[in-house]
């Protein structure tokens, strides 16, 4: 067989198997065609293509190949609402992927998106200008359990980096730039069908400010994506999962594994599921 065929067979099964694999084991109900052109986006060498309905911009494209394989192809923020116009807050939205999914899976999601990256953020607003989106905010902050101008470190290099974080110890190279910080408490008036909270390393004080405000009782549900070991952040794994259950929480943990499990100081990312269990 000539090498070219072999390849193009090649990619063909890959493809195959993509479109067979594609959220498996969360339920998204997605049709042939969404699949096809879920499979198709993640091909695109651009920095703009088609996803679904959608038409989506993006900086980077190693970061949204593993956000869009994430999100949508193996359904990481998928959940079965008891309304279907559920209150969704995407913290951590990065270009916006997961708010897409949401309005995806629920079209009358009323969803507040937060992205601390000024550049990041622009993108973010543009994917849901371009998209009609209705009922979605677009905060550029920070969230944190503080207010005001705060530093924020940006791998030197990498535009649309998801790495970007409040803490500097990080990464040794890295871009300061100052951002408005925000509690999220502050943007909830009322019950909250899903947090998704992915916000590199301030997630504890994101949890924080919510139980000091008493606001974590307006929460049905969250993801969190925990940030273990990295830099020289000292474990906070048990006061966080703590703090969930003294909350009402029950929880589900999947954590990605990076070398022996026994080598000292491995960085991982640990994803929490968490519901109320009084509702």
């Amino acid at each position: 067989m000539p090498g070219w065929l072999a390849k193009s067979v090649s990619k063909t099964i890959r493809a195959a198997g993509d479109i067979g694999g594609i959220a498996g084991a969360s339920g998204v109900p997605y049709t042939i065609k969404e699949r096809v052109s879920l499979v198709r986006a993640r091909m695109s060498r651009q920095n703009e293509t088609g996803l679904l309905n959608y038409r989506v911009n993006y900086l980077n494209r190693a970061s949204f190949r593993i956000v869009l394989r994430e999100v949508f192809f193996q359904g990481e923020y998928f959940f079965e609402s008891e309304t279907d116009a559920p209150v969704i807050l995407d913290c951590g939205a990065n270009i916006g992927l997961a708010t897409l999914f949401f309005k995806h899976i629920y079209p009358d999601a009323r969803i507040s998106a937060f992205e601390a990256d000024p550049v990041t953020a622009s993108v973010l607003k543009k994917n849901v200008e371009q998209n009609n989106l209705e009922d979605v905010s677009v905060n550029n902050v920070m969230l944190s359990n503080a207010e005001g101008l705060q530093p924020f470190y940006i791998p030197d290099g990498e535009v649309g980096s998801l790495r970007g974080t409040g803490d500097p110890r990080w990464f040794p190279n890295h871009l300061n730039v100052a951002v408005e910080a925000a509690r999220l408490s502050k943007y909830i008036a009322g019950p909250v069908d899903m947090l998704k909270l992915d916000v590199e390393g301030s997630e504890f004080n994101v949890l924080t400010d919510l139980k000091d405000s008493g606001k974590i009782a307006q929460i049905r549900r969250m993801v969190i994506e925990y940030h273990h070991r990295v830099g020289a952040q000292v474990s906070c794994l048990a006061r966080t999962l703590a703090l969930l259950e003294d909350a009402g929480f029950e929880y589900q943990i999947s954590a990605s594994r990076s070398g022996p499990i026994a080598r000292q100081g491995a960085y991982q990312d640990i994803l929490i599921g968490a519901h109320r269990t009084d509702r």
